[in-house]
């Protein structure tokens, strides 16, 4: 299982809790049923979408019962929710981390697509009911995956420190960059080509194009793959 927070998109490792005397307190396997429904959650919502996933298929999936979800989430939507959330805040720790090295904005920008793409290459599911299954669900699941993208827009926008004319850029060419780079990895998601691991270097080019010139974008999209 991945780690507290973070669900795991293989259901393979959802089998249940040994039987009898398993060591753990009541408040460890409450915490470990609670990891597994929000790795059933992204795992089955990513195979079938919002609308086909069920709450019984939940349960099964993550090997506890109905009454075992219910006491966790009231309904499909507030597990979904609570699985977009944890799998928010653990990419935004692991993009924390990759970045705090870097010397510079554009260093930090590749460090932080890099990390992205290797956790959804690594976890497809968790890629998928992050970028793809919010577009079909409910407005509130919706309007949580408009308000997590547009956390990235201040962190965008620090590249124009980088270009002398940044007041000619239009006000919104962050919202076309982030926009295209969630396009372009949801696209590989999908099963488009190219895959994940190799999209890198477009994704690079991409996002530093407006603030660097397309030439020394695409010089440190070269060196970043």
């Amino acid at each position: 299982m991945a780690e507290p927070g973070a669900p795991s998109g293989d259901a393979a490792e959802l089998g249940p809790l040994p039987a009898g005397h398993h060591g753990l307190s009541s408040e460890q396997v409450a915490e470990s049923q609670r990891e597994r429904l929000l790795a059933a959650v992204a795992h089955v919502a990513a195979a079938r979408g919002y609308g086909e996933t069920t709450i019984t298929e939940i349960a099964r999936t993550a090997a506890v019962s109905n009454r075992v979800f219910y006491a966790n989430f009231a309904t499909k939507e507030e597990a979904c929710l609570a699985t977009f959330n944890a799998i928010v805040v653990h990419l935004e720790e692991l993009i924390s981390s990759a970045v705090e090295s870097e010397p510079d904005w554009p260093r930090k920008t590749i460090a932080a697509l890099r990390v992205t793409l290797e956790l959804f290459a690594t976890e497809p599911d968790l890629g998928r009911l992050c970028l793809i299954v919010p577009l079909a669900a409910t407005p509130a699941i919706g309007s949580r995956f408009r308000e997590a993208l547009s956390t990235a827009l201040p962190y965008l926008r620090a590249g124009r420190a980088a270009r002398p004319d940044a007041e000619s850029l239009p006000p919104f060419t962050e919202d076309g960059i982030l926009g295209g780079l969630v396009t372009i990895i949801a696209r590989s998601l999908r099963g488009g080509s190219p895959p994940l691991e190799a999209l890198l270097p477009d994704l690079v080019e991409f996002a530093l194009s407006p603030y660097l010139g397309a030439q020394e974008a695409r010089r440190m999209a070269e060196r970043s793959s």
